[in-house]
């Protein structure tokens, strides 16, 4: 699953990139939605992590239609893409018609994906049945399960709001039995559950992970930053770094290597869209002191980031450097994060680079 644990550290590498300084107190963490928590019944029990996107309501925020819905546009007239594949049977898209997106995945590869919109159960059928593509199975049960060839992939229409989907059978199964009311799956995970609980933003999107595995090999991919660590080496006597700050530079990589997942109780990124976007990277540590630990690690690593951008004479300071100075770090109780708004202006100058 590697990359997966590569889409948090360059996601958090984006965060690094775009910050703006947050001010004041930790915000209230928004509360999980009735029908949200319905669908996290639905979802395997001990995940990997999950991820929950709102389409319905970002697309209708300034930020995704200067930004972002284009190159959606684009991603779903490409052929081949399961998605484009729902577009054409049902005529919901992420850009008109599917609202919601749920996807887990575990360590032995089952995934699980439900897909929340307005969905026309007949011309689905209809559209799915005449796909050589496709191969259709009617269950006792009365419902018609549809597997696409090429992935393996399973998927059904629970009801004409909702497609769960899965690349095994036994969760396809699983699925088609959970009631609205069942109190299983996902929402049996107390651990999950307690994690999803601090995450700022819900109604947009977030993705969460609370498995030391996991979360270790996130820690792992910021051990590749093998540019960082050269440099280190080079300019640890420079007097651009100072006490505290030097000496969490120093100590970046025994960090890192010091079992530093052990002090992790879980990993979440989520966001909020409107004209701007607000994102919020989340440690939720095990006690204070390990969250005191975690964000030494981070200033440490813009330390690094501070001192190559300085170390390339012959380039401008301009965006790169501008943007790495606004980044800000922050520690309350137990939790790190590292809020950021991301504005149209941010992406122009940082394309620019």
């Amino acid at each position: 699953m590697k990359k997966f644990y590569k889409i948090f550290t360059g996601l958090f590498l984006v965060l690094t990139l775009m910050s703006l300084p947050s001010c004041g107190s930790r915000p209230a963490a928004e509360n999980l939605s009735v029908t949200a928590k319905q669908v996290l019944a639905l979802l395997p029990e001990k995940p990997q992590f999950v991820m929950y996107v709102n389409f319905k309501t970002m697309r209708g925020s300034g930020f995704w239609k200067e930004n972002i819905s284009d190159s959606v546009l684009s991603g779903e007239n490409s052929m081949g893409s399961l998605l484009n594949v729902f577009k054409s049977a049902t005529g919901a898209s992420i850009s008109d018609g599917l609202d919601e997106m749920f996807f887990a995945n575990s360590w032995t590869g089952q995934n699980a994906i439900v897909l929340k919109g307005s969905f026309d159960r007949n011309k689905m059928n209809s559209y799915l049945a005449n796909d050589s593509v496709f191969r259709k199975t009617a269950t006792p049960d009365g419902i018609t399960v549809y597997t696409h060839l090429n992935s393996n992939l399973a998927f059904f229409l629970k009801d004409n709001f909702t497609i769960c989907a899965s690349n095994y059978r036994e969760q396809i199964d699983y699925m088609k039995g959970v009631k609205d009311t069942s109190n299983t799956g996902l929402l049996s995970n107390a651990e999950l559950m307690k994690s999803i609980e601090p995450i700022i933003y819900k109604d947009n999107f977030w993705i969460v992970s609370s498995e030391k595995m996991f979360i270790r090999g996130i820690f792992a991919n910021f051990a590749d930053l093998k540019s960082g660590k050269d440099i280190s080496k080079e300019t640890m006597s420079s007097d651009t770094l100072q006490g505290a700050q030097k000496d969490s530079v120093s100590r970046t990589d025994d960090l890192l290597m010091n079992k530093l997942y052990d002090r992790v109780n879980s990993v979440s990124l989520c966001g909020r869209m409107k004209d701007d976007l607000n994102v919020i990277l989340q440690f939720e540590c095990v006690n204070r002191e390990s969250a005191v630990y975690v964000k030494k690690l981070f200033n440490g690593i813009i330390g690094l980031a501070k001192l190559t951008a300085s170390a390339k004479k012959d380039k401008k300071p301009a965006a790169f450097e501008n943007i790495l100075n606004e980044i800000n770090v922050t520690d309350e109780d137990n939790s790190v994060q590292i809020t950021t708004k991301i504005t149209n202006e941010n992406i122009k100058s940082f394309r620019g680079m």
